[in-house]
């Protein structure tokens, strides 16, 4: 911390001098107050009240001393209100216990300037008023910040330790009109602009759909799908290393305009969700070391250097609106990634973060996370192992953000909701949640819920373990008393299972011993269920792997029940192992590729019947809600086939059935009719997909399943007569 001048003080104010020296004792007397009466209550005083106390009873000996110093010297930083010092935070967070820095007549003589407002912009009538704003700039020390129009109030000005951020809370009248409403920061050096904006809201009609049990969603990295706008491959600052087609490692020019121009190939797949990976911006330099994994750049968009701000080698803010208006006209809804868990470690925070605790730890003394996730789910942990899971670092480039902070955790609220409302997108996958607290999880999801009723969040919880997925999904609560309110989670347990099963690792009963799981989860049909995503080796890749195999993994993927996901290029039976080798250019993406797989006439044999497999089997999860919402009902199992229905509950009638044979034979099986539970006695079914011919059955089933097939039916049924 620097400190003073008292010589250059006593120049500049004769009572300047005195002022100082009694500040420091002022400042000495509240630390070493605050430090033991908040550790003794457990609270921070000037915030609440502990239950059963007199509310004037924790308060009195330090306010006492805080009222001495502020009569002696108000200049001494602390002659503010609570109201105007301290803002509204939600239910159950503390507020920042963080001094606000000093003037430094010395070496902060300049005058005050602002380089970044976050958020830049917000609504009238929102779910969150006030709404808590973070500005970096220089000279701040001893700011005060006053509205331009009376339609909004300020209060809560605080002003970090460097004088480098301010934080202000404003308040939004909620008949103020969309415009421009700049704040006037003051020093006693000069006065400068907060710029500020009051949005439109976009119509809820088109916008913020959420996700259902209807829809598909598809995976893509917009750097690797498609180059639509040569102009922004290679930004100014970015050196000609960065962007190599040749280097899977480095940036290959793929945007959000490639991503436009083929929002017809989606359609015609049948998906109806785009998933995009992050596109906060990134560092567009590149690094450099003796490992194998350089040189290498961010394309992937996971090392955020701006939470507001669109990479600009995808495309701005105008092109990714133009996106999602374009995709919503076409029926698709669009899935941003975000990433509050962390940032990259070339963001401006990690040489002057906002606050000393802004992150857990910095870039020359961190702790890397151990990755002992299990700790997270069991009550028996120990706090060495399960602090180290939830603040270690993912790696040494990616910072881990602090939300115990108060003030970290309202801005990743405010920023997620400021995303959605900003552009209108459907839904969020949140990267990496098992590693943020799951009171934040809590609060993340309820302020989305709030705004946006429809809003969906799935959280990646990397686990092949049931009950570790289950104990981050919303509708429960856990041992700690916390109910996420997550709308979905990733089910990486069936993904894995299915894999294995598909090449031939694991007997086919295994789906079935996998999905008895569900009775860990609210409510099953919520799960998102995955073929691959960008951090897995693509099914074609693994050892054992056929086109069959991929074909039937597709197929129960888009058959079992839960919420599916594609990646892209899966539906053509694209190959790729370890990243980044599972994230090959989509072929006909970019110019000068050889072969145009958008195109039917230009895909080879094996992409074409692959795509024609997954267009199908999406049609049938259009055509019948059973696949959609219908409940899973296991009808036979054994090493080679396993045989289950999906039954509407809202119709009985809609009932589906799907058999899938592994085995390189035919496959005989029989079951009773009464398995279905629906009570008839004679069934028809009805051929979907893998045979032409409708096959009666009285009391009992008996199928041919094909060899290395999945089939499917829709069943019809006549109850015997009474007589």
């Amino acid at each position: 911390m620097r400190k003073a001048n008292p010589q250059s003080i006593a120049k500049s104010d004769p009572f300047a001098l005195l002022c100082s020296r009694i500040s420091a004792l002022c400042r000495s007397f509240v630390d070493s107050t605050i430090r033991v009466w908040a550790a003794r209550l457990e609270v921070r005083w000037w915030t609440s009240t502990p239950r059963g106390l007199p509310a004037w009873g924790p308060r009195l000996f330090p306010a006492a001393g805080i009222l001495l110093c502020v009569g002696l010297c108000p200049g001494a930083g602390f002659g503010r209100s609570p109201a105007e010092n301290w803002y509204q935070l939600p239910q159950s967070r503390t507020q920042s216990a963080h001094r606000a820095a000093q003037p430094l007549p010395n070496s902060q003589s300049g005058l005050p300037s602002i380089t970044k407002v976050e958020p830049p912009s917000w609504w009238a009538g929102h779910t969150i008023n006030p709404v808590r704003l973070l500005a970096r700039g220089t000279n701040l020390a001893g700011a005060r910040v006053r509205a331009a129009n009376p339609a909004i109030r300020v209060s809560g000005v605080f002003v970090n330790e460097n004088s480098t951020y301010v934080f202000v809370t404003v308040n939004i009248n909620p008949s103020a009109p969309p415009g421009s409403y700049p704040l006037i920061l003051e020093t006693r050096h000069g006065q400068t602009t907060i710029p500020f904006t009051i949005e439109p809201p976009l119509t809820t009609k088109t916008h913020f759909q959420g996700i259902t049990g209807d829809d598909v969603i598809y995976l893509i990295m917009p750097d690797r799908f498609a180059n639509g706008d040569p102009a922004n491959d290679a930004p100014a600052d970015a050196p000609a290393a960065a962007n190599d087609r040749k280097n899977p490692r480095a940036y290959h020019g793929g945007d959000l305009r490639g991503i436009i121009n083929h929002l017809q190939y989606f359609k015609d797949l049948g998906v109806t969700a785009l998933w995009l990976t992050p596109w906060y911006d990134n560092w567009n330099g590149v690094n450099t070391c003796d490992k194998p994994w350089c040189p290498n750049t961010y394309y992937h968009g996971y090392h955020a250097i701006d939470y507001y701000a669109v990479e600009d080698r995808f495309g701005d803010m105008a092109t990714l609106r133009e996106l999602i208006e374009k995709a919503h006209a076409l029926g698709l809804k669009i899935i941003q990634d975000q990433v509050a868990n962390h940032v990259g470690s070339r963001h401006p925070w990690l040489k002057d973060p906002p606050l000393e605790d802004w992150f857990h730890g910095t870039l020359a003394h961190h702790t890397l996370n151990k990755f002992r996730n299990s700790v997270l789910l069991s009550p028996h942990a120990n706090q060495e192992e399960f602090r180290n899971t939830l603040d270690g670092w993912f790696s040494d480039d990616l910072p881990d953000m602090n939300q115990e902070e108060a003030e970290v955790a309202r801005y990743e609220i405010q920023n997620a909701l400021w995303w959605v409302g900003m552009t209108g997108l459907d839904a969020i996958r949140q990267d990496t949640i098992q590693y943020m607290p799951r009171s934040f999880i809590r609060d993340l999801s309820n302020a989305l819920h709030r705004q946006y009723p429809k809003m969906w969040m799935v959280g990646e919880v990397f686990e092949r373990d049931a009950a570790q997925t289950a104990f981050f999904i919303g509708g429960h609560n856990g041992w700690d008393g916390i109910d996420t309110r997550l709308d979905s989670v990733f089910d990486f347990s069936l993904w894995n299972a299915s894999l294995l099963t598909f090449t031939n690792k694991l007997p086919m009963r295994a789906l079935r011993d996998q999905l008895k799981y569900d009775a860990l989860y609210p409510d099953p049909l919520r799960i998102t269920t995955l073929a691959n995503n960008h951090d897995t080796v693509r099914f074609m890749s693994l050892d054992g792997a056929t086109l069959e195999g991929a074909m039937m993994h597709t197929a129960f993927t888009l058959s079992v029940r839960g919420i599916p996901q594609l990646y892209y290029g899966e539906e053509i039976a694209m190959e790729g192992k370890e990243d980044p080798d599972n994230r090959r250019d989509f072929p006909g993406g970019f110019p000068g590729d050889k072969h145009n797989a958008f195109s039917a006439s230009q895909r080879t044999a094996d992409q074409q019947r692959m795509w024609q497999w997954t267009h199908d089997w999406i049609k049938l999860r259009r055509e019948h809600s059973a696949f959609r919402h219908g409940r899973l009902i296991d009808l036979f199992y054994d090493d080679d086939a396993y045989v289950f229905a999906r039954q509407d509950p809202n119709d009985a009638a809609d009932t589906v059935m799907i058999g899938l044979n592994r085995s390189a034979n035919a496959k005989n099986i029989s079951f009773s009719t009464a398995r279905f539970g629906l009570g008839f006695d004679d069934l028809f079914l009805h051929p979907l997909i893998g045979r032409p011919e409708p096959i009666l059955e009285k009391k009992s089933v008996a199928l041919t399943l094909p060899p290395r097939s999945a089939l499917a039916y829709v069943l019809r049924g006549a109850r015997a007569s009474s007589n």
